[in-house]
């Protein structure tokens, strides 16, 4: 997606040592061949039984700094503390879970959080290097990354949060307040137009789709709050178009209210190291200000569930808390064009070819 040639010398060098340090039983679960399609694009942020990788608990002390120093060679340092405070979380989330739920509450723990990394990063010159890439997946966190020679994409790129707070820990308060402040802004006339419907949805409206469609329509019910649903009118408001974007258009909105929404979007940005947040930010600087939207669904006083979407070209964020009132978040970044570096490996592929 974005030329990044500091932040892609840095990840091939830590991916190298990370799997390098890898025995021949973790390499067959830690280490798979680079695709296009399959197993690349696996990603999921629920708390599933199972996930495919080298989880955590399986290092020793010196491979488990390699792969932390992988995080910190691939995030901004705000990004990578908010990848460790959300794993903090999981201890969080156990303790509550042996109260509720004993029998489920095992799955969350940061020791079930796996790597992946898929090719051979480091081994060719950055000018004629092959794709490779790298994914974290566990509850709640999902980091992506596709490298060729000196571009790099970082998407689909989710955090998540539950409790959304915890003493000192609020990983992703910024993200949260951000969307409140925005949505203030705005004139009463500005917020009728943002504010899609009363009811947001159950999780985001694209999913954990692989590849995002031209019409996305959110599940009617996210599976573990059965009890929060919608219906097939609701799915349609609340459905992301790509060519027809929802909400207010930022060509009707203040010097002062655009600046803002930019910093909104910088914040997602700066979840990653300054050479690649920065050239996504200038992307979506560059579009015309009708090409930007800003959507919320849901209600806006603390405790209620709601959801935002901010939509541009090559630019999608989800951010909701619909869950657990108001103390479970997720939040996502996207490229709906080229999540999992698409645009880097089709300029790849046709300068080999």
């Amino acid at each position: 997606m974005y030329d990044a040639p500091r932040t892609a010398a840095r990840m091939a060098s830590a991916a190298a040592a990370f799997v390098g340090a890898m025995d021949a039983k973790q390499l067959a679960v830690g280490q798979g061949d680079f695709d296009l399609d399959g197993t690349r694009r696996e990603w999921t942020y629920l708390p599933v039984a199972a996930r495919p990788g080298l989880p955590l608990s399986s290092l020793d002390d010196a491979q488990r700094k390699l792969a932390h120093e992988l995080i910190v060679a691939s995030t901004s340092m705000p990004g990578y503390a908010k990848v460790v405070s959300i794993m903090a979380m999981e201890h969080v989330r156990r303790a509550l879970m042996q109260v509720s739920a004993p029998a489920i509450a095992h799955v969350f723990d940061p020791e079930r959080y796996c790597f992946r990394v898929f090719g051979e990063p480091g081994r060719w010159a950055p000018d004629s290097a092959r794709p490779w890439g790298w994914q974290l997946a566990g509850h709640h966190v999902s980091l992506n990354f596709t490298v060729a020679g000196t571009r790099v994409s970082g998407t689909p790129c989710m955090l998540g949060s539950v409790p959304a707070s915890y003493g000192t820990l609020s990983p992703l308060a910024d993200d949260e307040e951000a969307g409140y402040r925005f949505l203030g802004l705005l004139t009463p006339a500005q917020r009728a137009d943002a504010i899609i419907y009363h009811r947001p949805p159950p999780d985001f409206a694209t999913r954990l789709v692989p590849r995002i469609g031209a019409r996305e329509l959110p599940d009617h019910v996210f599976e573990p709050e059965p009890d929060y649903r919608i219906d097939d009118r609701e799915r349609e408001i609340l459905s992301y178009i790509r060519s027809g974007p929802k909400g207010i258009v930022g060509s009707v909105l203040s010097r002062g209210q655009m600046d803002y929404l930019m910093a909104v979007i910088a914040g997602f940005a700066g979840r990653l190291p300054d050479d690649v947040g920065a050239s996504a930010l200038r992307k979506a600087k560059a579009a015309a200000d009708a090409s930007i939207s800003f959507a919320w669904a849901g209600g806006a006083g603390a405790g209620e569930r709601h959801y935002y979407r901010i939509q541009a070209p090559g630019l999608l964020i989800e951010h909701d808390n619909t869950q657990s009132g108001g103390k479970h978040v997720h939040s996502v970044w996207r490229d709906p064009d080229n999540d999992w570096g698409d645009d880097i490996l089709a300029a790849h592929y046709h300068a080999e070819h």
